[in-house]
C-alpha cells in the first residue's frame, strides 16, 4: 500500500499490534485523489490501519490534510479511489459508518448560548445517537470528562466566555466520552498549552489500547505509547489540468 510509512523498528507498538492481528485492516484507502475546483490537491494516496494504530497526516499548508479527513469521513467525495472500513467499502451517509467514526475539525459546532456542560452533553448525545456501530468502551461521565480536561468548575460557564484553549479542552472532553472506534482529528492540539497537548496524547493512547484507531492531521509531535504511521501529503501533490493557470 503506497503512501504511509510504517512505525519504525520491529518492536514498536504498531509492529507488535500488527503481528497480533491478521484480519483485514480496520481502515484502508486505495489510490485516493482529491481536488479543490480545478486543482488536484493530491493523488495516489493509500494506507492501511489496523486496530490499535494511528496515522499522522503531515504536509504543507494547502496540501489537502483537511480534505482527506473529510473524504474519509464521507463529507466530501474523492475524485478517485476507495475507502474501506474492515474490508467493506465505506458508504457515506450510512448510519453504521457514522456510528463507528468521530470527526472533529476546526469548526466544532459548539453553541455559544449553552453552558460548557450543556454543550458537551448535547454533543455526546448527538455522537451516540446514530445507533450501534463499531465501538470501544468508555465509562467517562460528562462531569468527569470536564474535570479531567481541566474544565472543573467551568460546567455552568457559557461557552462564549471560554478562552481558545478552554474551547479546545472541551473538544478533548468530547474525545474522553467517545466510544467510536475511529477518530478523525484535524489539528487537535491547536491552542493547547503543553499540559493540554500531553493530555491529548494520553487520550489517544487510551483510545488505541481499547482497540480504536485514528487519523490525526498535525504538524506537532504527539506523545503517545504508539509510534504512528506517517503520511506526508506533500509527497503526493497533484497539479492543475493542462491549459489552466
Amino acid at each position: 500500500m503506497s503512501g504511509a510509512t510504517s512505525p519504525a523498528g520491529p518492536e514498536s507498538p504498531g509492529a507488535l499490534l500488527a503481528s497480533r492481528y491478521h484480519e483485514d485492516p480496520a481502515l484502508s484507502a486505495e489510490d485516493i485523489a482529491c481536488s479543490a475546483g480545478y486543482r488536484l490537491l493530491f493523488e495516489a494516496v493509500g494506507f492501511e490501519l489496523h486496530t490499535g494504530e494511528w496515522l499522522q497526516l503531515t504536509g504543507p499548508n494547502g496540501s489537502g490534510k483537511t480534505t482527506l479527513l473529510r473524504a474519509i469521513a464521507g463529507l466530501v467525495r474523492p475524485a478517485r479511489g476507495t475507502i474501506l472500513w474492515h474490508g467493506i467499502p465505506r458508504m457515506a451517509g450510512s448510519p453504521a459508518w457514522h456510528a463507528s467514526m468521530l470527526f472533529q475539525g476546526h469548526h466544532a459546532g459548539w453553541k455559544e448560548c449553552l453552558s460548557t456542560l450543556e454543550n458537551l452533553s448535547l454533543q455526546v448525545q448527538l455522537d451516540q445517537g446514530l445507533g450501534e456501530g463499531s465501538a470501544v468502551p468508555s465509562a467517562t461521565s460528562h462531569e468527569d470528562a470536564l474535570e479531567r480536561c481541566g474544565l472543573q468548575g467551568r460546567g455552568a460557564l457559557s461557552y462564549a466566555r471560554l478562552s481558545a484553549g478552554q474551547r479546545r479542552r472541551l473538544s478533548l472532553a468530547r474525545l474522553a466520552c467517545s466510544t467510536h472506534a475511529l477518530w478523525l482529528l484535524d489539528e487537535p492540539t491547536t491552542a493547547l498549552d503543553s499540559a493540554g497537548q500531553s493530555l491529548f496524547g494520553r487520550l489517544l493512547t487510551e483510545h488505541l489500547k481499547r482497540g480504536g484507531c485514528a487519523v490525526v492531521a498535525t504538524h506537532l509531535p504527539i506523545a503517545t505509547d504508539s509510534v504512528p504511521r506517517v503520511l506526508d501529503l506533500g509527497e503526493h501533490a497533484g497539479t492543475a489540468p493542462k491549459g489552466l493557470g
